[in-house]
């Protein structure tokens, strides 16, 4: 492939499907040659494992042309470069080292103004600041276009701020509840749907809306009103409106856990490829869940390259969170691809160094994954030993009031307590059958279970095959 050629070629791949979607929608090319290339560029992006080769033949300044196109348009509804824009302006006003081409843009953004944008309370902001820089400066006629653009939108700014306020206040109920409190997140649902679906609100506001609502309605395995979001949403990104690549990469990201969560792991697999296309600071959280879709798909090559490619992304983090979650699936990932020794070596090691920190961030997931291991070797009185020591049968108690609780670790518990003689075939049995009731009504949990117990029954066939039997042959209704 030619240089030049190759360049444009990476830098399509970086695109997102609905960039291409709003370029689609605005481009007013004549020439047939720049619109066959954009709609090649479109094809690629939404189709990258079919992608369509670019034309040899086409002159190479028009893809010159396409990709500096391409930059400016998208650059143009950016909110994140808008609002770097902005706190660089802020910036030098404040220091006194404004230019005059740092005024004019200024000036020609408020007098541009038509509808609360995304950042329109920091725009308000700053205007403010510049009308304090023009009035010690004697600067009468934009003294007064400052000051104009300030009145008139005073009820506007307030208001947002209110709401901004407002929004903040509901994240305490609505973050307490994912962690298993009663709390009033639910009363916030209708004030959010409000503020979301108001277009005379700004964008922030409307997005930080947004955001609550699917952490609320996720947790409440509220996938109807889920969808409607996120239509809603593509709506906007195709218009250009409440978009950056990492408000897209975040989209797609929400996607991922909902398509997962109804077993619809193609999808998922799909829209977690796009999460990580943009590298955003959430990019190893993205990539985290990719792998776990990968590895429930049995894409277990594709998932251990993906992690050990991003270890770099992993010490920087300082999410623990996120760290823990990256060890609990490269645990998975090594044991998946036939070096379980490797995965008790790396757990065990892990375990030393980070303890406090896996015992306060997804310790049920790093358990978990680590069982699987050293069941994988036979290190059933490990696990028991495991066990004890951190009170994990404690832990599992009182986590079984989340809404995600599966009895993953009661399971692989039960099943090292009977390969050490420990309980009977029959009290295995029963433990399996009590624990994974309760679960059976939920969708997902459903799946998840049903996959334990076929990673199980390498370790006993007879009583794995007798409980999915009983429980697992055919899918539950919800």
């Amino acid at each position: 492939m030619q240089k030049p050629l190759k360049k444009f070629s990476i830098f399509a791949a970086t695109l997102l499907p609905f960039e291409c979607d709003y370029l689609m929608g605005i481009h007013q090319f004549q020439d047939a040659e720049n619109i066959r290339l954009l709609k090649i560029v479109a094809h690629n992006s939404r189709h990258p494992g079919q992608a369509k080769p670019y034309p040899l033949r086409i002159d190479k300044r028009k893809y010159s042309y396409l990709k500096k196109w391409i930059t400016e348009k998208l650059d143009a509804v950016n909110v994140d470069i808008f609002y770097e824009w902005l706190s660089i302006m802020d910036q030098r006003i404040m220091t006194n080292a404004l230019v005059p081409e740092d005024e004019k843009r200024i000036i020609n953004t408020i007098r541009q103004y038509q509808k609360p944008g995304f950042y329109f309370i920091r725009l308000y902001e700053l205007v403010q600041n510049y009308q304090n820089f023009l009035l010690i400066r004697m600067r009468q006629q934009y003294f007064a276009l400052a000051s104009a653009f300030l009145e008139e939108n005073k009820p506007q700014y307030e208001r947002s701020r209110d709401i901004n306020l407002r929004l903040h206040q509901a994240t305490p109920d609505i973050v307490r509840q994912y962690a298993g409190y009663d709390t009033e997140a639910a009363l916030w649902e209708i004030w959010l749907r409000e503020v979301f679906y108001n277009e005379e609100i700004d964008g922030l506001n409307r997005y930080l809306a947004l955001v609550r609502l699917v952490f609320l309605y996720y947790h409440n395995k509220d996938y109807h009103h889920l969808i409607e979001l996120f239509e809603n949403l593509e709506q906007r990104f195709v218009k250009g409106e409440l978009y950056s690549p990492r408000i897209l990469a975040n989209y797609y990201a929400n996607r991922l856990l909902v398509h997962s969560r109804h077993n619809e792991l193609e999808l998922a697999e799909t829209y977690g490829y796009l999460s990580i296309r943009f590298h955003s600071n959430d990019y190893l959280y993205y990539l985290v869940n990719l792998c776990a879709v990968l590895l429930r798909r049995g894409k277990y090559t594709g998932a251990l390259q993906l992690l050990n490619r991003s270890f770099p992304e992993l010490k920087k983090t300082n999410s623990a969170y996120n760290r823990v979650g990256f060890i609990a699936y490269y645990i998975q990932a090594l044991w998946r691809n036939g070096r379980a020794a490797e995965a008790v070596t790396y757990a065990h090691t892990t375990l030393q160094t980070n303890r406090t920190e896996i015992l306060q961030n997804r310790w049920h997931l790093f358990f978990s994954s680590y069982f699987l291991a050293l069941l994988a070797t036979q290190k059933y009185r490990d696990i028991l030993s495991l066990t004890h020591r951190y009170k994990l049968l404690n832990k599992d108690k009182k986590a079984r009031q989340r809404a995600g609780y599966i009895p993953c670790i009661v399971w692989m518990h039960q099943l090292a307590s009977y390969k050490q003689r420990a309980i009977s075939r029959e009290k295995l049995y029963e433990t399996l059958c009590e624990t994974a009731i309760p679960c059976l009504n939920d969708h997902h949990k459903f799946f998840i279970l049903s996959e334990l117990c076929h990673d199980l029954k390498a370790h006993d066939m007879d009583v794995f095959d007798q409980l999915h039997q009983e429980l697992f042959k055919s899918p539950q209704e919800k």
